[in-house]
């Protein structure tokens, strides 16, 4: 059956794809105009080597369409599995009572993922170097020579590495939390993992559409539940946060190449800090 983006339901979106109902147990993750079909893949072979891990993630289905992926309307995207829930986001910021708890939540989970050996998955070096040099005109070579410098010197893994840790890729359904958007996982680094997700607890916005005093609420909550979070990755993991904070430059570059025009100041002001002088430290 041909399916129209006009006959279809939209039930969710993200930056990058929305979310169409399919069937009353699937939806469609479709990517916005202009996503490679090369990139699609890339993200639907993710989410497969995450659902063979035994991570709790949205089951996506290769049986369905061309290697998996569908076409509507000049677009590109695969069928998995509807997650019914809310984010932990939006019970952060609707129950903050609740906030210890999920805080811990979030750092078992991420503590959980990273000790699933990730062989399957493109390697997070290779990945965040190919994103350093795609910057390299509109950053200056000298800030992608010295964060390439500070990417070499830290070490390597083979952890599961999410690539977009926080609150609100964390569905909360009757049969325990899920973990969605897998499209940037990567075999690499825990370390590097847990320093993206300390940049968007310390500086992340919110998503669009975030009433006011949602966001002040949120800005408080975050701050109380970065630390608790932190505490609670202490307990479960071998982290070393000293390790985390010398991922920092790197990450600041790396989150530079997403474009989310707010946060561009603040990132140019953290490289400068970083680079002007030659040094890489932490962020």
């Amino acid at each position: 059956m041909t399916r129209c983006i006009s006959d279809m339901k939209l039930v969710g979106e993200g930056r990058t794809a929305e979310i169409y109902h399919w069937d009353e147990e699937r939806v469609l993750r479709l990517y916005r105009c202009g996503a490679h079909r090369t990139w699609v893949l890339h993200e639907f072979t993710a989410f497969q080597a995450v659902n063979s891990s035994g991570i709790p993630s949205p089951m996506v289905y290769p049986d369905v369409g061309d290697e998996g992926l569908v076409e509507v309307d000049g677009r590109i995207g695969f069928v998995m599995d509807r997650i019914d829930g809310v984010s932990m986001l939006r019970e952060l910021a609707t129950k903050p009572w609740k906030m210890p708890a999920l805080a811990r939540l979030l750092a078992e989970l991420h503590a959980d993922i990273h000790q699933r050996v990730g062989d399957q998955l493109p390697s997070q070096r290779s990945r965040f170097r190919r994103i350093l040099e795609s910057l390299r005109q509109e950053l200056g070579s000298s800030v992608i020579d010295a964060a390439c410098a500070v990417l070499d010197r830290l070490p390597d893994g083979n952890a599961i590495c999410h690539g977009d840790f926080h609150p609100d890729n964390v569905i909360l359904t009757p049969n325990g939390p899920v973990v969605i958007d897998w499209g940037p996982a990567s075999c690499g680094r825990a370390a590097a993992d847990v320093a993206w997700t300390a940049f968007l607890f310390r500086h992340g916005g919110v998503p669009p559409g975030t009433a006011a005093w949602e966001r002040f609420l949120l800005g408080v909550i975050r701050r109380i539940a970065f630390a608790i979070y932190r505490r609670g990755l202490g307990r479960c993991s071998s982290i070393d946060w000293r390790e985390v904070e010398a991922w920092g430059p790197v990450i600041a570059a790396v989150r530079y190449r997403d474009g989310i025009r707010e946060e561009q100041p603040l990132l140019r002001a953290m490289l400068d800090r970083a680079f002007g002088s030659g040094r890489g430290t932490g962020l």
